[in-house]
């Protein structure tokens, strides 16, 4: 979000991303006031060196042994603005420093001016672009103690409180996509889209992309797809450049996940077409790593593997952390397809080392496994067939045991049941796949008792707890919206149904309503441990869920 400056008098062309003071300034800090609105229309329309150059006049105007408070208010405006430079082109570091710098300056000039120039505004908005940074640095728990702060100093005197508000449910909403809690994501961004609606309609593109991502993460591609179109209508229509940039980039990740090559191809070229005008290094390398992608999808996995080792070069300068991952995990599947499983192994090592929720990480190895078991089928030596065989096994149950859990992390209904069979299943198919290979029927029978404590609630679903050919679907998600230096009702809590062999103990969910208790854990032998104990306890500890309770029960 720019910050801008301007009076009753003068105030430049409405901006719903801007920030107006209340009052008007003094006619020695015209010049710079002006500079500073001049440099945020500069970055709205992607000319990041024309923006950046008349941001440093603008600070360098007020930068004198003079300047008052209403100097130093225009000063931190444009160090809020100019933060956004390094921020696009990838130096998060220094944006950080500058947002800082931004943050420090306007609450001082707050505290001495009782807020009579609408500092506040700009301390509010220079805290949200800090949460913008720290996401894209991966620092998720640093950006949401952010914008937790900024909720709590959010009161109906801050000037322009409802931009502000918008802002904050949006970077909530994007916080907790990315940590996969994608029930509370939808309920912050529906709240983000009342506000949009209520400040100003442009702002509504944002959103629209967030439940576009939401809605994709849970199977519902029809949605995504409305929403994607509905946010390129809006982004088209405002003319800001980071927002037609990421439709387009969405628009293709959109294609790339119904598998339409040529529409994802064409849709990612212009995206990082308007990534390179706009100086958006991150963008232009995740716009690359689509491509590489397709390359994948393609049958050309050398060209993929060789692209995506030079773009990993070019992310790990940038400290591109979500972006990095996804590249990695590219990798991994490009190496796998041309039978390079080592190398292959090392890529999606490094992309779960990247993955720091249990979503993100059951998606890697749901992949890993796969990568496994196809290395052991074209192994000669039947000893080392066999361990390979193992490896995966050992990768694919915990993975399994840990999807049927995050269900729960999901209120009852047809979210639920897609999610399952996007995720669930491609683990499911494996590990009962690897246990009729490696003639495990203990664990065969294991497998399908921990498929029938997973009940499902809709009749036409009841085939996705059954082993399919599903397949993991490795393309790119939609990525999420940070809008927070640019331009830029909750659902009834629900009790879940009973499940079959569930505790009877409510508990708390992840979606504020109330589920049952995991299951138990059940003895199927006499005198033997309770089936599924090892993975069990691998799953547990890996992914940090409850697989099953404490509880033990017998089956006879």
């Amino acid at each position: 979000m720019t910050a801008q400056e301007g009076s009753p008098d003068d105030a430049p062309r409405h901006d719903p991303g801007a920030v107006h003071p209340p009052s008007s300034t003094a006619p020695r800090w015209h010049p710079a006031r002006d500079l500073n609105n001049a440099g945020a229309d500069a970055l709205r329309r992607g000319d990041l060196s024309e923006g950046e150059r008349l941001l440093r006049e603008a600070v360098a105007l007020t930068e004198v042994a003079d300047a008052d408070d209403a100097a130093r208010d225009i000063r931190a405006r444009a160090m809020l603005n100019l933060a956004s430079v390094p921020e696009a082109a990838g130096d998060l570091a220094e944006a950080l420093r500058m947002t800082d710098g931004a943050i420090g300056l306007a609450a001082e000039v707050a505290q001495r001016t009782d807020d009579r120039l609408g500092t506040r505004t700009v301390s509010l908005n220079a805290m949200l672009g800090r949460c913008q940074i720290l996401t894209a640095m991966d620092r998720l728990d640093d950006a949401g103690a952010v914008l937790d702060e900024v909720e709590t100093r959010l009161d109906d005197t801050v000037h322009q409180a409802g931009l502000i508000r918008y802002s904050l449910h949006l970077a909530r909403s994007t916080l907790l996509i990315i940590r996969g809690r994608l029930p509370q994501a939808e309920r912050e961004a529906r709240v983000a889209l009342q506000s949009a609606l209520a400040v100003d309609p442009q702002l509504t593109a944002n959103v629209y992309v967030n439940l576009a991502s939401i809605a994709q993460r849970t199977g519902d591609d029809a949605a995504s797809q409305e929403y994607l179109e509905l946010a390129e209508r809006v982004s088209a229509a405002n003319g800001d450049a980071v927002s037609r940039q990421l439709a387009a980039e969405n628009l293709a990740r959109a294609a790339a996940h119904r598998k339409d090559w040529p529409a994802a191809q064409e849709s990612f070229l212009r995206a990082g077409s308007l990534a390179r005008e706009a100086g958006m290094a991150r963008r232009l390398a995740a716009c690359n790593t689509g491509l590489a992608a397709i390359h994948l999808e393609t049958n050309n996995p050398v060209q993929a593997a060789r692209v995506l080792r030079t773009l990993i070069r070019e992310l790990v300068g940038l400290g591109a952390v979500q972006e990095l991952r996804e590249a990695y995990g590219f990798l991994g599947d490009a190496e796998s397809k041309r039978g390079k499983f080592a190398k292959a192994h090392e890529a999606y090592l490094a992309a779960r080392d990247l993955a720091h929720t249990a979503h993100e990480r059951c998606r890697v190895d749901v992949r890993r496994a796969e990568m496994h078991a196809e290395w052991a089928s074209v192994t000669p030596l039947p000893r080392r067939r066999q361990e390979r065989l193992e490896q995966a096994r050992d990768i694919a149950v915990p993975v399994l045991l840990a999807t049927e859990a995050l269900r729960a992390d999901f209120p009852p209904g047809p979210t639920r049941e897609r999610w399952s069979l996007q995720i669930a299943a491609p683990a499911r198919e494996l590990a009962f796949r690897l246990a009729m290979t490696l003639g495990e029927p203990e664990l065969l029978l294991a497998l399908i008792e921990n498929a029938t404590a997973s009940a499902t609630l809709q009749a036409e679903t009841i085939e996705a707890t059954l082993p399919t050919a599903a397949e993991p679907d490795p393309i790119e998600e939609i990525a999420p919206v940070l809008p927070l230096r640019v331009p830029l009702p909750a659902p009834e809590d629900a009790a879940e149904l009973p499940a079959a062999a569930s505790g009877f103990a409510a508990v708390p969910s992840a979606h504020d309503g109330l589920r049952f208790a995991a299951p138990p854990r059940v003895v199927a032998i006499p005198g033997a441990e309770p089936a599924l104990e090892p993975w069990i306890r691998v799953a547990e500890a890996e992914y940090g869920v409850a697989v099953r309770s404490d509880t033990v029960v017998a089956a006879w």
